[in-house]
């Protein structure tokens, strides 16, 4: 059969992945749940660099394992145009140990920049599967913009969004929504409102659990900590806008540190800033 490929050209080279990606992923199929967080920078001419944070199963029961690693390798764009190309990476965990990670990549999403098409969004699928769980990994990256710098007041005004425990079925599973406001210094108030199981097989309750001194981190490089009384959660921003000399957070991704005390769940929430085009300052 004829490949259909040359239909999808719209003339992405190499140099359409180019800056700093916010990227995150949840493994799928495997023997465990793991999430990942971080941030990939292409540099344009097939090299890129990263660095990672992955919540996966630990060595006991119920045990999470949060692993810090970085990353280097090559990437290229497919000359037919069509915006599928691949990727080839050594992981390098603080722990001692690498992984050789190949993906399929596609941008989902571009700019034209000057002459260029920039990548703004894209999936990369690894070819291969987690070897302690065997699950499957879809990384998925959005660019930064290039103006501003990343700090505390990234985050100002109030988030919301769902948060999705994972692991567990009906009965045990649990689902949540929540909003949070950030006073662009350090600090936060919150209400989450979450499904737990009730005292019967069939039955539900909703539980509101109020946050009134929570505190979080912000690096330079987007990346962050969730920090409150029930447990701490590593961030990252996931999309950014630029205003004047500072990057303002209109999403982050988070993944909590431990499972969930009453469902043994891991906890992943994609949060939106609810007024995106309120000024920063």
């Amino acid at each position: 059969m004829t490949s259909m490929l040359p239909t999808l050209n719209e003339g992405f080279t190499t140099a359409s992945l180019e800056g700093a990606y916010a990227v995150t992923s949840v493994s799928t199929g495997g023997h465990g749940e793991s999430a990942a967080i971080g941030v990939f920078r292409f540099s344009g001419t097939g090299r890129f660099t990263g660095n990672i944070t992955v919540n996966g199963v630990g060595q006991l029961f119920g045990e999470r394992q949060v692993m810090q690693a970085s990353l280097e390798g090559t990437y290229v764009v497919d000359e037919n145009g069509s915006g599928y190309g691949s990727s080839r990476a050594t992981v390098s965990f603080t722990q001692g140990f690498t992984r050789e990670v190949t993906t399929t990549i596609l941008i989902t999403k571009a700019e034209l920049v000057g002459e260029t098409l920039v990548a703004q969004e894209l999936s990369l699928m690894e070819d291969g599967f987690e070897p302690v769980t065997g699950a499957l990994n879809m990384v998925q990256a959005v660019r930064y913009p290039d103006g501003g710098e990343f700090s505390l007041a990234s985050f100002q005004g109030t988030y919301g969004g769902p948060g999705i425990g994972r692991g567990s079925r009906t009965p045990a599973a649990a689902i949540g929504i929540g909003a949070v406001n950030f006073d662009g210094q350090g600090r936060f108030t919150a209400v989450d409102i979450q499904n737990l199981p009730g005292s019967g097989f069939r039955e539900r309750r909703n539980a509101t659990f109020d946050t009134s001194d929570g505190r979080y981190t912000v690096n330079p490089d987007g990346t962050g900590m969730i920090i409150a009384p029930g447990g701490q959660a590593h961030l990252v921003i996931s999309r950014a806008r630029a205003d004047g000399d500072l990057k303002v957070a209109l999403e982050y991704f988070f993944i909590t540190n431990d499972l969930h005390p009453l469902t043994g769940d891991l906890v992943i929430t994609r949060v939106s800033k609810r007024l995106p085009g309120k000024p920063a300052r």
